[in-house]
């Protein structure tokens, strides 16, 4: 555990500093730049709380089935179909936690497929994720734009009616959205699912060594399609609470949707496939994302500076992993 905290810690510092170099080298305050996405990244913690539900549940989608063994990186477009299926339903019955049911069966269905190609056909994961993602993508923009738009506001969806719609707990003049809180208690679950039961041990030595689990009578198959659709029932968790709680809606530029489930990759990483790391990675990464949209505005940065340090923490968290296999192959 030790190890894991220098290691996260030492990224981060890494890569702010690799950070801080880019930003004196492009002409830019760096002082005053990581002021403002420290400060503007914590100013509102209800806003924080909403932006880090979806990378929370989307990180689990990538996490769970890699300690399986399986890169899952589909699930942007199990995000995407767990919002649209949450929204046709809430739209049709008004019942939030039918259409929170139908939003994780949508994405675990999905992501049980991609299981079953790799399982029964030995396609790569990879290569399967990445072309769902892109058929959910166009399919959910030809939906919206041509049979589920609002005629009264043409560039969004129908909105989720008031009945179905999840709100927000009010203590004193702290206002939570109970999303979050959802999305937490569902990353407490599958840690004790997965450090505290049967089905997380057997997965856990799957993905550890695939041979020596079957020698013990466990069946990788299984653990790998099992361990897909929970993580596809997570992202799929995760659009349905951002329709329900938050946009309430699906805008013709998925600007409320888009890149939710890659940014739950590096989420799963920073917080080490630990589902308890994976609340703090999220709101940290969430913080960034607030704070460098707030630097775009004030400082004129480049919007991309958060994403790109995420990335060089995703980088640099690699980099121990690379340094391990070279060790081991000597």
């Amino acid at each position: 555990m030790r190890r894991i905290i220098l290691e996260v810690s030492l990224s981060i510092i890494l890569s702010f500093f690799i950070g801080y170099t880019m930003l004196i080298l492009m002409g830019y305050d760096a002082n005053r730049v990581f002021s403002i996405v420290i400060r503007e990244g914590l100013s509102n913690p209800t806003y924080l709380m909403i932006r880090s539900t979806p990378l929370i549940l989307t990180a689990l989608a990538f996490s769970i089935p890699s300690l399986v063994g399986v890169f899952n990186i589909g699930g942007e477009g199990q995000f995407y179909l767990g919002a649209l299926a949450s929204l046709l339903i809430a739209y049709v019955t008004g019942n939030p936690l039918l259409s929170i049911l139908t939003g994780m069966a949508a994405g675990g269905i999905l992501s049980a497929l991609i299981a079953l190609i790799k399982v029964k056909r030995g396609v790569n994961e990879v290569v399967t994720s990445i072309m769902f993602n892109w058929i959910i993508y166009f399919s959910l923009l030809y939906l919206i734009s041509t049979y589920l738009f609002d005629p009264l506001m043409p560039y969004q969806s129908v909105s989720v009616p008031r009945t179905a719609r999840i709100e927000y707990l009010r203590i004193r003049q702290f206002s939570i959205p109970i999303i979050f809180p959802v999305a937490v208690l569902t990353s407490l679950a599958m840690y004790f699912l997965i450090y505290h039961s049967a089905l997380g041990y057997r997965m856990r030595v799957v993905g550890i060594s695939p041979r020596a689990a079957r020698y013990a009578g466990f069946d990788p198959e299984s653990s790998i399609i099992i361990s897909m659709i929970i993580g596809g029932a997570m992202s799929g968790l995760g659009g349905s609470l951002l329709i329900l709680g938050h946009t309430h809606a699906i805008d013709s530029t998925m600007s409320g949707l888009y890149g939710m489930g890659f940014a739950g990759i590096g989420a799963g990483l920073l917080g080490r496939n630990n589902p308890i790391g994976i609340i703090l990675s999220s709101i940290f990464l969430s913080m960034l994302l607030i704070g460098g949209e707030a630097a775009e505005l004030r400082a004129r940065v480049p919007t991309e500076l958060a994403d790109a340090l995420i990335g060089m923490i995703v980088i640099v968290l690699s980099a121990p992993y690379l340094v391990r296999i070279l060790r081991v192959r000597r």
